[in-house]
């Protein structure tokens, strides 16, 4: 019996997956559950398991094609011998099921018919749908090279290119005289633009653009776009912080095997903040400014080929230890390559802390559909006027980018002037 591999839709907001890898060659064993293929969304790379056991039959997604969820992408048998029997695979419609086989029509019909037949419908992604409609490119006039005649995403981007280079070729005249054979005006002879001299190939080296990079390239470019981004910089007192998180630590790693990082801190000073100043926990769309009722935090970090951010949920509701152990979770699992699009989708806010890299302060962009952003820089002893007198504290950087349209400076600098507070005494943490 043959069993279809289907790619099956991986997170609520995945539409399509790019084929990374098969960990499989045709004619291997494989078991159920047993990961088949790595397949690279928009924000992380999943495997596909087998659904039953057997033999992998046939390869239908070839690694670099991009495929539309419930798709085929290959199939198993369950005995070896069955391998060459694999059937091949229905070509979706736009909505992504089998296209009905059109009736054979008399000689005699086609012959009457002056008007010509219908093509099939066009196939387009919805990456590529997106990708055509920001820059304004007619799919139907695009000739797919996906699965079927599937337009994809780098159909478009193939175009958009021809249609720049076009753009930079000379233009050809016209006559002056419109055609009619009259004499010209001497023109004026215009200075020569200065040829700059393209770099020679070999003086670089060409790096392909992942599915990942190329969507965080293209979000991060419309977030600063459309985003008014405004950071506003203050520095915290971190003394305290540190004594209560030595303090933690001692106590959670031996009870509980987690040990608390500022990160923990600044995420439970964060949500706790933006439960007292909403207005910061809001987004822009087109109907109005949506103020979220649920405060959940992201945490950026940096994998081997980009950067993720999972999300901490109800970080407002949860104790400490209880955001340590998240925090831990879904960094290891976003660093092993296991992290879920469910996982980095829905935030409402995100800290991302570069201090650890030896970053003091920076200006971060603030993530698609949220409204603002804080920065965390290195921790160093600086001069600091603590009690009337001059001393050398533990100060922290902050840096924090809020979308203008959303928030107005004074309620951004009342929010995070109340971050500073919380981490300056660090036990209105648990309280």
């Amino acid at each position: 019996m043959i069993t279809e591999v289907i790619l099956t839709q991986l997170g609520e907001t995945m539409d399509e997956g790019t084929i990374a890898a098969w960990h499989k060659q045709v004619g291997d064993r494989v078991e159920k559950g047993e990961a088949l293929c790595a397949v690279e969304t928009d924000k992380a790379v999943l495997d596909v398991v087998a659904p039953t056991s057997g033999y992998l039959a046939k390869i239908v997604a070839e690694p670099g094609a991009t495929i539309p969820v419930l798709q085929v992408i290959g199939y198993l048998a369950d005995q070896p011998g069955e391998v060459a029997g694999a059937p091949a695979p229905a070509v979706p419609s736009d909505g992504g099921g089998a296209e009905a086989p059109t009736p054979a029509q008399p000689a005699e019909a086609v012959q009457s018919s002056e008007a010509p037949e219908p093509g099939p419908p066009l196939r387009v992604t919805p990456a590529a749908k997106r990708v055509a409609r920001e820059h304004g490119i007619d799919v139907a006039k695009l000739k797919g090279t996906g699965p079927g005649g599937r337009v994809v995403e780098k159909d478009v981007w193939a175009q958009i290119h021809l249609q720049q280079e076009a753009a930079k070729a000379p233009a050809v005249a016209a006559p002056a005289d419109g055609g009619r054979g009259e004499e010209p005006a001497i023109a004026r002879p215009t200075p020569a633009a200065p040829v700059v001299a393209a770099p020679a190939a070999g003086e670089w080296d060409l790096v392909p653009l992942t599915r990942m990079r190329r969507i965080i390239a293209e979000r991060l470019s419309q977030a600063y776009r459309e985003a008014v981004h405004v950071t506003l910089h203050c520095e915290a007192d971190v003394a305290e912080a540190g004594k209560l998180r030595t303090q933690l630590s001692q106590e959670w790693e031996a009870k509980h095997g987690v040990k608390v990082t500022f990160t923990d801190l600044i995420v439970k000073a964060v949500a706790k903040a933006l439960t007292e100043h909403r207005s910061v926990n809001a987004s822009f769309a087109e109907d109005g400014i949506r103020l979220h009722r649920r405060v959940n935090v992201g945490v950026a970090v940096a994998v081997p080929n980009g950067l993720v951010v999972p999300v901490i949920r109800d970080a407002d509701g949860l104790p400490l230890l209880e955001i340590s152990k998240a925090v831990r979770r879904l960094t290891e699992r976003a660093r092993a390559g296991q992290i879920t699009p469910d996982e980095l989708h829905g935030g409402t806010f995100t800290v991302t802390n570069m201090g650890m890299m030896g970053v003091d302060t920076f200006t971060p962009i603030i993530n698609g559909g949220e409204g603002a952003i804080l920065g965390v820089g290195r921790i160093a002893d600086r001069p600091a006027v603590c009690e009337g007198a001059l001393t050398i504290r533990p100060l922290m950087p902050l840096s924090l980018s809020f979308d203008h349209r959303v928030v107005d400076g004074a309620g951004a600098a009342a929010f995070l002037a109340r971050v500073k507070q919380i981490l300056e005494s660090p036990y209105l943490i648990l309280v």
